[in-house]
């Protein structure tokens, strides 16, 4: 899909840092810019390997941030 931009430069460290904040650890595996749901997506692989989009705003404030259902579906 053309329309979904890797975020890149500051905005990319301002980004992962808001996320992993939001998080509390873990590591960014995925990002994306003009997401449906948000400003930036940020894609988290925890330490236990669950993966959790964070969705900021364009201030890189959390908007929500939920599991990822197709990386775990099934799980529990």
């Amino acid at each position: 899909d053309e329309s979904q931009q890797p975020i890149t430069g500051d905005a990319l460290a301002k980004a992962s840092s808001a996320a992993l904040a939001y998080t509390g650890g873990g590591k960014v595996t995925e990002t994306e810019v003009g997401d449906e749901e948000s400003y930036y997506e940020v894609e988290v692989t925890l330490d236990n390997g669950k993966q959790t989009d964070v969705q900021l705003d364009e201030n890189f404030n959390v908007v929500t941030g939920m599991p990822d259902s197709e990386s775990d579906a099934g799980d529990d």
